[in-house]
Order: structure tokens, then C-alpha cells, then sequence
């Protein structure tokens, strides 16, 4: 009786975990998706241990698709009614990185929360535009979960966004100035040095060869002139890969080609 008694409690506790899971799974969908197959299942769940940890403590959510197609939807469309359906609802926000196989199209979004966090998307994308170009797609994933950390961190710790003109080195910038003029001054008298047929001129007139010049008529005759007015045509408003707002949505956001 005690066997089956154990058996029967050891029975339950695998129910019940069960439910645990798919209770956890349905409030949490997947963090990595992947239909496109460019990830391997040892990727797909390293990523999503990095993004559970990350979303836990900065109370947040990430998202990760590689999708295979969007059959010719928007891809800003995409990826805010993905980031809506799956990565909302977190204290301090969400953000979603898509990519697009067929298309080569990539598109992060951003809610209104993790808008005033990572405000400039666009140079965000440095973390991982340069590996997705490259086929490097779990660099690519890894880097922007890295990214996200960092953003928020100083975000945490500064009340700011992270801004890349924060870790301007001005004495970095006068040492390149000194160094390349210094090359500059010395380039140029190694080219002067080099010319056989260069001399030190002490005026202007030492350029011409007396007597080989007389002129003879000082007038100047002006024929006429046409000027033609176009006005100026005004430029149209186009999709831009950089940070955009995505309208009264809400939503945050840039994309592009990689």
C-alpha cells in the first residue's frame, strides 16, 4: 500500500507540473521563435534562458522571431501586432527584434514604456544589424538581448536613456586632430622634397615668363544674362530605417534591409 500510495502522490506532482507548465507556457509565450530554421534547439532554448533571466529582472518582456515569410504584410505591421499578441503587458515594457527570411527585412518594435527606455532604436540596431548581414544569426539574436541589457541597465541606474554621445572622449578627438595634422605637415614636405622641378616663387609675376604676355584691350563687355526661378518640389513622406514613433499606437521602432 505504501508503494502505491507513492506511486500515486509521485502521479500527481508530474500533473501538476504539468499544468504548472502549460499554465506558465500560455502566459508566457516563446521568447525565440523560429520558422525559418537558421537557429538550432540548443540555440533556441540558450536565447531564451538569457531573455527569461533579463525579462525577471528588469520587468520586462523580449521577444526573437525569425520568420520564414509575412506573405507580403508590412513588416512594422508585423511586428507591433506581434509585439501586442505576445510581449506586452510587462511593468516596464516590451521589445520585439523581427526578421524576415524571404524578404531580408528586420524590424524592432517597441511599446510606449520601452519607448522612453531605448528611444533611438535605430542605433540600437548597431548591436546586430552587422552579424544578421552576415548570416550570423544567433551573434545576431545574442547581441541584441546584450544590447537590450545595457540600455536598460544605464537606464536603471541614470533615470536616462543611453545615449552613444555619452562615451564621447574629447581628449580622443584632439589626439587625432594633432596626429593627423602632424602626418599632414609632413606628407606634404616629403612630396615638395621629392620635386626636381620646384623652386620659391617671391611673387605671382615670378610664375610668368617676361614678354610672352602684352594686353592690349582693358574692357570687359557683359552680352547678357538668363536666370530661370523652379520652385522648390516638396519632399514626401517615406518609410525610414531610422527610430520612428509608429503613429498614435504607441509603438517605438526602426527597420531596414540587412
Amino acid at each position: 500500500m505504501k508503494k502505491f500510495f507513492a506511486f500515486i502522490a509521485t502521479l500527481m506532482m508530474m500533473i501538476n507540473i504539468s499544468i504548472a507548465s502549460a499554465a506558465q507556457s500560455s502566459i508566457y509565450p516563446a521568447s525565440v521563435v523560429d520558422t525559418a530554421d537558421v537557429l538550432t534547439e540548443t540555440q533556441i532554448d540558450e536565447l531564451s534562458k538569457r531573455i527569461r533571466a533579463l525579462e525577471k529582472r528588469h520587468q520586462i518582456r523580449i521577444g526573437i522571431e525569425f520568420l520564414k515569410t509575412i506573405m507580403g504584410k508590412d513588416e512594422t505591421v508585423a511586428a507591433n501586432s506581434l509585439l501586442d499578441k505576445n510581449f506586452s503587458g510587462a511593468k516596464n515594457g516590451g521589445i520585439l527584434l523581427l526578421v524576415v527570411m524571404d524578404t531580408r527585412k528586420w524590424q524592432l518594435s517597441t511599446d510606449s514604456l520601452m519607448r522612453s527606455r531605448i528611444p533611438n532604436t535605430n542605433s540600437f540596431s548597431n548591436y546586430f544589424l552587422g552579424d544578421l548581414s552576415a548570416g550570423n544569426y544567433y551573434n545576431a539574436a545574442s547581441n541584441f538581448i546584450d544590447g537590450v541589457d545595457k540600455y536598460l541597465t544605464y537606464y536603471e541606474q541614470n533615470g536616462a536613456p543611453y545615449d552613444a554621445s555619452n562615451e564621447f572622449d574629447p581628449m580622443a578627438l584632439m589626439f587625432a586632430v594633432v596626429f593627423s595634422t602632424v602626418c599632414g605637415i609632413m606628407f606634404r614636405s616629403a612630396l615638395i622634397g621629392s620635386m626636381s622641378n620646384v623652386r620659391p616663387a617671391i611673387s605671382a609675376t615670378d610664375y610668368l615668363k617676361r614678354e610672352s604676355v602684352k594686353i592690349t584691350d582693358r574692357q570687359d563687355r557683359f552680352l547678357f544674362k538668363n536666370i530661370s526661378r523652379r520652385p522648390k518640389s516638396k519632399s514626401t513622406a517615406s518609410r525610414s530605417s531610422g527610430g520612428g514613433t509608429g503613429g498614435g499606437s504607441g509603438h517605438g521602432g526602426s527597420g531596414g534591409s540587412f
